[in-house]
């Protein structure tokens, strides 16, 4: 439970707050939002961060092995944080250097303020509490696993940072034993004890994709199948991420990006501002793919996949059953596709939103306005990331509220329809965007690391800058528009953060 409502109550602990900030969640959005309140506390602020896991970074310590950042590496920080190495701009980072990465954002943290954590502890609930001088937060924790021993801990303010309720996918289920069903993060110990079986993988996003690659880096004879779902499209990589003397001539800036996503979109139509993008963006313009959800491909890996699979399996998995000369494998069209015994299942449908949708949205900023929460159901940005950048820079220079900020919930919409969710994730974006623009100087908007228009030259992004200026106020009404025309079509929150 998360509970941030205000309570009527009078309490004589407030003047015993131990806390200046408390953030909960050591993923890449709280180590942001981290880090940027160090620049608005004193040297002397009590600061706590608290995880449910034993080390900073969040899903990263989690993920499968064989991940890869699909954004170049310098792109992906806290902060404006710089990696500790020399490696290409481009390079893609892997699990284990980016968790490195975002938990080495301790150190200048912990030489900024007077910084303390409290890893392997589990938040029950976080209340706004109003005493004699003023409102505070309460936050009730326990070690995890051992919920008699709770704790209360008070604080000026809290950070709540739960991300995008990331959980490892479970292994599908089958009719058949004669198969073997895994996670990615099983795929290179599985592979390596079943040297001769097939392998279909079931899903077509990033971490399918993925999982392709590394199967067939392992070993490139082995027969990889793909199953593909509604087929899934990916941002051109090479085109829209050039190289070289191209980072002058060609691409586009992703600000350009999402603003032609934006004015694309019109409140409802989900399926066209995904077409749109597949036929100008992708890398399969003329393919048939049905959903896109922001993720990066090159066109070495699309080729690399291509030339590797076996096959490609339209439609998605139901089940699979033993036959007489093997398995079937049972797709939701109806099509019966044979398999060999002892073929391998990899489960990679996605490892966010896993979790029954709760019945109550946590709001952003509560009524007094001691506890923010980055989580996706009131975000003010489908990148967590971004979220805890700009969210803390703007309250705490008390910019947040009324100055046209939507935030939306992204969970709702996502269940409901992915790519209506696509076009009005663009549009808030876009529009967050131009009003923080307009509202916070350009000194500290040249600190978000995590901004990928950052691997053009300056005058290219002083020239995307000032078409952000100029076209603002038609931008900010269009995008206003289709939200409020979302959000009342399909009964989703979509709203102006006040």
């Amino acid at each position: 439970m998360f509970d941030e409502k205000p309570d009527r109550r009078d309490s004589t602990q407030s003047h015993q707050t131990t806390y200046d900030l408390v953030v909960i969640g050591a993923g890449v959005a709280g180590l942001n939002a981290l880090f940027a309140a160090t620049g608005y506390l004193a040297s002397d602020a009590r600061v706590l961060l608290m995880d449910e896991k034993d080390t900073a970074g969040g899903m990263w310590n989690t993920a499968y092995d064989y991940v890869r950042l699909h954004q170049p590496h310098p792109m992906f920080t806290v902060g404006n944080l710089k990696w500790g190495w020399n490696k290409p701009r481009d390079y893609l980072a892997r699990r284990d250097e980016v968790r490195n990465h975002l938990a080495s954002a301790l150190e200048p943290v912990s030489k900024a303020v007077r910084l303390e954590t409290a890893f392997g502890q589990h938040v029950t609930a976080c209340h706004e509490r109003m005493g004699p001088d003023g409102a505070y937060a309460e936050v009730t924790c326990h070690p995890t696993g051992d919920p008699g021993a709770l704790r209360h801990l008070l604080a000026k303010r809290v950070i709540h940072a739960p991300g995008l309720n990331y959980r490892v996918a479970q292994p599908l289920e089958f009719s058949s034993d004669r198969v073997l069903s895994i996670v990615p993060q099983d795929l290179r110990k599985t592979l390596e004890n079943h040297p001769d079986a097939e392998v279909f993988v079931a899903g077509r996003g990033k971490t399918g994709m993925d999982t392709v690659l590394a199967a067939l880096e392992l070993d490139p004879k082995r027969p990889v199948s793909l199953i593909n779902g509604r087929g899934t499209s990916f941002l051109n990589r090479t085109k829209y991420i050039p190289t070289g003397l191209k980072r002058w001539t060609s691409g586009i800036l992703v600000s350009g990006l999402f603003r032609d996503l934006a004015r694309v979109f019109d409140g409802a139509n989900g399926d066209a501002v995904v077409s749109h993008c597949r036929q100008k963006y992708s890398t399969e313009p003329d393919a048939d793919n049905g959903v896109f959800l922001y993720g990066l491909q090159s066109e070495d890996e699309l080729s690399r996949i291509s030339a590797g699979l076996k096959c490609k399996l339209s439609g998605y998995l139901e089940d699979v059953t033993d036959t007489a000369s093997g398995v079937d494998l049972h797709l939701r069209s109806g099509q019966s596709v044979s398999a060999a015994s002892g073929s391998i299942f990899v489960n990679c449908t996605g490892s966010f939103f896993r979790d029954a949708l709760e019945a109550r949205r946590v709001p952003c900023l509560s009524d007094h306005g001691t506890i923010l929460s980055i989580n996706p159901r009131d975000a003010f940005h489908f990148l967590t990331s971004v979220s805890g950048f700009f969210l803390i820079h703007l309250l705490f220079r008390d910019q947040l509220r009324g100055r046209g900020f939507y935030t939306l919930d992204h969970e709702q919409l996502f269940r409901i329809d992915r790519n209506l969710w696509v076009g009005a994730s663009a549009a808030q974006a876009y529009l967050n965007q131009v009003i923080a623009v307009q509202t916070l100087p350009l000194m500290l908007l040249d600190r978000c690391g995590l901004d990928l228009d950052r691997w053009y030259p300056l005058p290219r992004r002083m020239a995307g800058l000032y078409r952000i200026r100029a076209n603002a106020s038609k931008d900010i009404a269009h995008c206003s528009k289709v939200l409020d025309r979302m959000a009342q079509e399909y009964g989703v929150s979509a709203t102006p953060l006040v």
